[in-house]
């Protein structure tokens, strides 16, 4: 028999237009992500409203993805262990606010750590801060990663539990991995996904007011 975790709306500590993030209320290392309803998917353009409803699977499609990507990552033929930049992921849960993706916490004194976005509006983004997110896109290029949507909030500073141990304070992209694009050119090879990643590190660039530099591949203030 299957056990359903109880959820209450109001503790969810962050939403998306698609998910709404909750802490696992019997292990606060992991977060559940949880399926929103599409009559609550706010803010989005009415055919792609119009879409998801009549075609229930794009909504899904991503999450897809990001499972496909995640497996591609550690299965391959890379050197043990992984140092992942992307969140591990746990597969899905039954909640009684609806099926949610169960994923590892990254945290800063017990709370959800900031987000790239929230400390460049804040003006908080150290210099230690920014190696670290440097760090982070070195390993995306390094294990081939397919993000198909870096943004800035998705991109959070803190720890992780690894094998039962608080790590070392990194940066994790913790959504928008996945080569969710209609036509899947990243997928076609490491050629062609450094392009897109070199895009995406442009645009994250225009939209934190880094530079982003093209031949090191690193940002800088």
């Amino acid at each position: 028999m299957q056990h359903i975790l109880h959820l209450a709306p109001g503790d969810a500590i962050a939403s998306g237009t698609q998910r709404e993030i909750f802490r696992h209320p019997k292990d606060p290392e992991k977060l559940l992500k949880v399926f929103r309803d599409v009559p609550l998917t706010q803010g989005r353009t009415r055919l792609a409203t119009m879409t998801e409803k009549y075609s229930p699977r794009i909504r899904t499609r991503w999450a897809r993805k990001e499972y496909q990507e995640y497996l591609r990552l550690m299965l391959g033929p890379w050197s043990k262990p992984i140092a992942s930049p992307i969140s591990h992921m746990y597969g899905f849960v039954q909640t009684d606010l609806g099926l949610a993706c169960v994923s590892d916490a990254v945290l800063e004194d017990g709370a959800l750590g900031a987000t790239l976005k929230s400390q460049i509006a804040d003006g908080a983004l150290s210099d230690p801060d920014l190696a670290l997110l440097n760090d982070a896109i070195a390993r995306l290029y390094h294990y081939d990663i397919r993000a198909g949507d870096m943004t800035a909030r998705n991109f959070v500073f803190g720890h992780r539990q690894i094998n039962g141990n608080r790590g070392d304070r990194e940066c994790v992209l913790v959504d928008g991995f996945g080569d969710i694009h209609a036509i899947p050119i990243r997928s076609w090879g490491r050629f062609f996904n450094r392009f897109g990643l070199d895009d995406s590190c442009k645009r994250l660039a225009q939209k934190t007011g880094l530079t982003w530099n093209q031949t090191t591949r690193q940002f800088h203030r």
